[in-house]
């Protein structure tokens, strides 16, 4: 029995998911009575809320998606949709403490205390500018798989065509918003965090409940058929076994991606609730560093998906529009039941990531425009009244974005990263040079923005070289920016790095003068007025480890595609 083109069994499943995700976020208002408490759930998570937070907000249909549709259209080089990030994933563990030390509600607060009033609204402005084209991402490809599951997108030339797609398009992208909004606007953080708990797990089945079905079809033929009608290719000029394309994502190209990647991560908005929501710093490093990796790991899901998809479709001669072979290929492997799971873990997805930048970009203007601009003398309930209300209008221009950029989940997927990106520069040479002010904030900005907008829309560069090129025009804009005017106050700099450099509990060691909290022995770079400091056992450790975690994934990966 069907119900607008489902099995009545999905739509069950897909209402009893929906109602739990409402219930527990009208269960968490009691913990986000506060401007804090709604930001931070005052810092009160554990290491397994922490991994699963983090891995929810960073996990979105967007990736598995984009993962597909690359991996459909250009093989298993499709992978770095997603994987762009791996190599920035140990250096997730560098940062985490440091988010955590500087003791803020929002990022903006860092741009505050570190550069001043004007760099804080700079950053504010166009984090928020990325993160609405980020959840417009996520809203698109949430929508676009959803569309492939309910056989409603199967036009090779766009999905969703004609009055009927479109109506199908704008119903199922505001049934998505609805939901996430809601919960978010009652809970914040701790709704949140709490329903990533369980989304998280969700979007893990997601990553591989599809992939035995796929290769027990008979036109894929297991691991080795699928990779022999792969290969078979090859004479035609395609390179569907390789981890690295002659275009889009060569060698270069994820090189550069992978240096942009802890930048990126760096003026991400919602840094400070998945690095700082925990009560030390161990919740938010490993919540950070392995909620993200766990995700690497499902991108290997995702890939093996999209190459047995593409043999199948090598094998029958079919054509489709590759964004919609993620939801496509679910709809045909998994039976109805399994389909309702399915969607639920999309839904789960979509949310996972709505709910964090609804609540994260209302503390953003709350915090950096609202309070500094329109009402400083607001108190804490007027302050959560705005980051509320913000977050709905937040939501709200994310889906009119979504359906302006409705052409390509992977374009809007990879312009997020940049635009983001751009401002991360100056994030970073802020805690690393201790002679970057606010001129050298909006130098790096600009020059970063203007090379990247000239080469990547007026030009039409390569990637690898509008990501070159602005990465280096960052850097320069923030050296020259900064060099040619006044240095930031000694007292403001000595306050910020005892800030992070003086670990949670030990807070009466902020008292003391830099010189005492990092004496020069622990020193490891001053030349030029860097700050740079001797990494303690647990943080080499762990960044070791981590990126052996990370060779270890692609060098599996590899050795797959040549069995």
């Amino acid at each position: 029995m069907e119900l607008l083109g489902l099995d009545v069994s999905i739509w069950i499943v897909l209402a009893l998911y929906l109602a739990g995700m409402l219930l527990l976020g009208w269960w968490s208002k009691r913990g986000a009575d506060s401007h804090e408490g709604y930001l931070l759930g005052n810092r009160r998570f554990s290491t397994f809320m922490m991994v699963m937070h983090s891995f929810g907000v960073g996990t979105h249909p967007g990736g598995a998606a984009g993962v597909v549709s690359k991996t459909v259209s250009s093989g298993a080089a499709g992978i770095w949709v997603s994987w762009m990030w791996m190599f920035g994933t140990p250096f997730y563990w560098l940062i985490a403490p440091i988010i955590r030390r500087t003791r803020y509600l929002t990022m903006a607060d860092y741009y505050e205390q570190r550069f001043g009033r004007a760099a804080s609204t700079l950053y504010a402005v166009v984090a928020m500018v990325g993160m609405i084209v980020f959840l417009a991402s996520v809203l698109l490809a949430t929508t676009r798989t959803v569309e492939g599951m309910m056989g409603k997108a199967n036009s090779a030339s766009a999905p969703g065509t004609g009055l009927a797609g479109e109506a199908w398009f704008f119903g199922i992208l505001l049934a998505i918003t609805v939901v996430f909004i809601v919960y978010s606007y009652w809970g914040g953080i701790v709704a949140a965090v709490r329903t990533d708990m369980v989304q998280g797990l969700m979007i893990i089945a997601l990553s591989f409940l599809a992939i035995p079905a796929a290769l027990r079809l008979q036109e894929v033929g297991g691991v080795e058929g699928m990779l022999q009608t792969l290969a078979a290719q090859r004479d035609a000029g395609a390179r569907y076994l390789s981890l690295f394309d002659t275009t889009e994502f060569n060698f270069w190209a994820v090189l550069l991606l992978s240096i942009n990647a802890p930048l990126s991560m760096l003026a991400m908005p919602h840094l400070m609730s998945v690095s700082a929501a925990g009560p030390t710093e161990w919740e938010g490093r490993v919540g950070l560093t392995y909620g993200n990796m766990l995700k690497r790991l499902c991108t290997m899901g995702w890939c093996v998906l999209g190459l047995c998809w593409l043999a199948y479709l090598i094998k029958t001669g079919a054509v489709i529009h590759p964004d919609a072979a993620f939801g496509d290929s679910i709809r045909m492997l998994l039976s109805p039941v399994l389909q309702g799971v399915m969607l639920a873990c999309v839904m789960a997805a979509a949310m996972s990531s709505g709910d964090a930048v609804q609540v994260t970009l209302g503390g953003l203007f709350s915090q950096s425009i609202y309070r500094v601009y329109i009402d400083p003398q607001a108190d804490e309930r007027k302050l959560l009244a705005v980051t509320r209300r913000t977050g709905l209008v937040v939501a709200l221009v994310g889906v009119l974005v979504a359906v302006l950029m409705r052409h390509s989940v992977v374009k809007a997927l990879l312009d997020y990263l940049n635009i983001l990106g751009l401002i991360g520069i100056s994030s970073a040479m802020g805690i690393l040079w201790r002679r970057m002010n606010t001129t050298g904030v909006f130098g790096s900005t600009i020059a970063a923005v203007v090379t990247f907008s000239v080469t990547r829309y007026a030009l039409s560069c390569p990637r690898e070289v509008v990501t070159g090129l602005s990465l280096l025009a960052g850097v320069l804009g923030g050296v020259v920016g900064s060099l040619l005017t006044a240095p930031p106050s000694a007292e403001r700099i000595e306050e910020f790095f005892k800030r992070i450099y003086v670990p949670i509990g030990q807070e009466d060691r902020l008292a003391l003068p830099l010189a005492e909290v990092v004496p020069p022995a622990q020193r490891l770079v001053t030349c030029g007025g860097l700050f740079i400091v001797k990494p303690s056992r647990q943080s080499w450790v762990g960044f070791v480890v981590t990126l052996a975690i990370c060779l270890a994934a692609v060098g599996s990966m590899y050795l797959l595609l040549r069995v």
